[in-house]
């Protein structure tokens, strides 16, 4: 965790204690990110963008030895906080607006990309088949934070903000779901004890089980945690104890999802709508909302450049040339795919609309909206949007270390990450001014 033993221990001021050393880390780290900030302002490009590639060139720099990206660092220090605050600023009711195709493209869409890329990489790399399905769960889910942060840079149209944001915030947990599952059935050949508890013996019924509790228990845990915590933001009108308890929420919620043996990531997200629609408009005073809404841009701002930074430092420090066949397969099976779940799942979507369209409205109290059919021209840019980035970087990380393909795999992700970050997300960039519908919303009728 030093870098250059923070440049020379600041020019050779002695041996300070690994407390001191972190902190100049720290202050190193935030320098470059501010610095960063400016850059990326006169080259109009996405900041995080830009940060990855700071990132990239400090650790292809032979003279500084970068900071390892540790996975419990990023599962649990970034990823519960930068999920918590997209959820507190989701706007529920968008996203219910939009549940078919989220719902599509976060549930059967990842599970059809991954069985895709999984059998590019049986045939095309030679991985087995519990292996290639393993990197396609580490790969297959669109990053939640690399999504969230380009589309906030790049003003996108309201409603395919949602839909890209609604899919990011929930494809996540289905891919860490089938990668825990994955390695479940590989881990007894290893000799090693499961992630989640003790495994013992694997059966169809306890397959089942197991998934439908890792995608079904962190919603349900979720949902109940949020609104205890809303009612607990009753307590006290006071906004330093209120914004306490909600950040206290982002992390106690993956805690509690993760010692339930569930998804810890989809609970956060699923208490942070709670939390952000139910909590905030009936417990909080408006001087709390605001203030709350601050303190979470602010720690949504500092996690992103951070982690972004991190994210391309460890890619910079990776043997990338060793595996570049495999990248290549990958990373042709992640476009691919993405394009397949695309074309098959949204335009039988769009069928589903417009046929309901055509029957008499038959609302209900508690009935979902009706679905809407989205703009084609949104398509191709929906195949864009579908980056990958630290997520898969902290579930390659977490693998066994004696794993024999360890190496290998982390390799193939760093590459699909960095050229999915760089090339889609620079693309995205310079093409988007060309795609006026995305900026617009195109009318649909009503019924």
């Amino acid at each position: 965790m030093e870098l250059a033993l923070i440049i020379g221990s600041i020019a050779s001021g002695g041996s300070e204690s690994s407390t001191v050393r972190q902190v100049q880390l720290m202050v190193i780290l935030l320098s470059v990110t501010l610095v960063v900030s400016l850059v990326s302002r006169r080259l109009r490009l996405p900041y995080t963008l830009v940060l990855v590639m700071a990132g990239l060139a400090i650790g292809l720099t032979p003279l500084v030895q970068g900071p390892q990206l540790d996975p419990n660092l990023v599962l649990f220090l970034f990823l519960p906080a930068l999920l918590f605050e997209g959820a507190w600023n989701a706007e529920i009711g968008k996203l219910a607006a939009d549940w078919l195709p989220i719902f599509l493209l976060a549930v059967p869409g990842l599970l059809i990309a991954l069985a895709f890329l999984a059998v590019v990489l049986h045939l095309a790399v030679g991985l087995s088949w519990l292996v290639a399905i393993l990197v396609g769960a580490i790969v297959s889910p669109t990053d939640p934070i690399a999504a969230l942060a380009l589309l906030r840079q790049l003003g996108l149209s309201e409603r395919l903000r949602a839909v890209v944001d609604g899919e990011s915030l929930f494809n996540d947990g289905v891919g860490v779901a089938v990668f825990e599952v994955t390695l479940q059935l590989l881990l007894p050949s290893l000799g090693l004890a499961t992630l989640t508890g003790a495994f013992k013996g694997v059966s169809l019924l306890n397959l089942d089980v197991e998934i439908l509790w890792l995608l079904l228990g962190g919603p349900i845990i979720g949902t109940l945690f949020g609104w205890l915590v809303a009612r607990l933001l009753r307590l006290a009108d006071d906004h330093l104890f209120e914004i306490t308890v909600t950040f206290s929420a982002a992390y106690g919620g993956y805690l509690l999802g993760d010692a339930l043996h569930t998804s810890g990531l989809l609970t956060v997200v699923c208490a942070g709508l709670v939390i952000g629609s139910y909590g905030r408009s009936r417990s909080m005073s408006q001087r709390t909302q605001e203030a709350a809404t601050d303190v979470w841009e602010f720690i949504g701002y500092l996690a992103n450049s951070l982690l972004f930074l991190l994210l391309g430092i460890q890619i910079g420090n990776a043997n990338l040339l060793r595996s570049l066949p495999g990248i290549f397969w990958a990373f042709l099976g992640v476009i691919v795919g993405r394009a397949l779940i695309i074309y098959t799942l949204l335009p039988l979507h769009d069928l589903l609309a417009r046929r309901l369209a055509r029957r008499p409205a038959r609302r209900t109290t508690h009935s979902l909206p009706q679905p809407r059919p989205l703009p084609s021209s949104w398509r191709p840019l929906l195949i864009l949007i579908g980056l990958r980035g630290a997520l898969s970087i902290a579930l390659v990380l977490s693998l066994p270390t004696n794993f024999a393909q360890r190496g290998h795999l982390e390799s193939i992700v760093y590459g699909v990450v960095l050229i999915t970050l760089l090339g889609q997300g620079l693309g995205l960039r310079f093409l988007l001014p060309h795609w006026s519908s995305v900026r617009e919303e195109t009318p649909t009728p009503q019924t």
